[in-house]
């Protein structure tokens, strides 16, 4: 299985981008991050919707003891304020430099261990020095679906 088949175009985010035009091209793709490009345009890093989430609305104490919460816990339940603030933040202050990359040509078992190694579920394609868009481990599923129903 190739890659090619399976990239999901995007936008980027560069420098300035808000938080809620970044979402808002995720949510457009379905895909949980889009590439960080600097001014030059080259790939930088990615904006990722949860690295953001996780910064801006999970308090550390509310990870390290999340088993131990109870359902009712209304009062640390976000603010509309605060999502409107989170949401006109520049992305710039979230974006995370680590990031799995690969090319058109890169064979999809190699694909889902680089994702392994960055700790991922999706990849940016890189044709030369030009972005191509995201493969995610959900279109490699999908596409494992589609060619098990094809054989039966």
């Amino acid at each position: 299985m190739d890659l090619s088949g399976l990239i999901i175009p995007t936008g980027v985010a560069r420098p300035g981008t808000l938080v809620k035009d970044v979402f808002a091209k995720c949510v457009d793709a379905n895909v949980p991050g889009i590439p960080f490009c600097n001014e030059k345009g080259e790939l930088v890093g990615k904006a990722s919707i949860r690295h953001v989430l996780k910064i801006t609305c999970i308090p550390d104490f509310m990870v390290k003891h999340a088993r131990l919460l109870g359902n009712n816990i209304d009062k640390l339940a976000i603010k509309d304020d605060h999502i409107q603030h989170v949401m006109h933040l520049p992305i710039d202050d979230f974006v995370l430099k680590k990031m799995a990359t690969a090319n058109l040509t890169t064979p999809t078992t190699k694909a889902l261990a680089i994702m392994e190694e960055f700790d991922t579920t999706y990849m940016f394609i890189i044709n030369g020095s030009r972005y191509q868009g995201v493969v995610s481990i959900m279109g490699i599923a999908k596409v494992m679906l589609e060619g098990m129903q094809a054989r039966a």
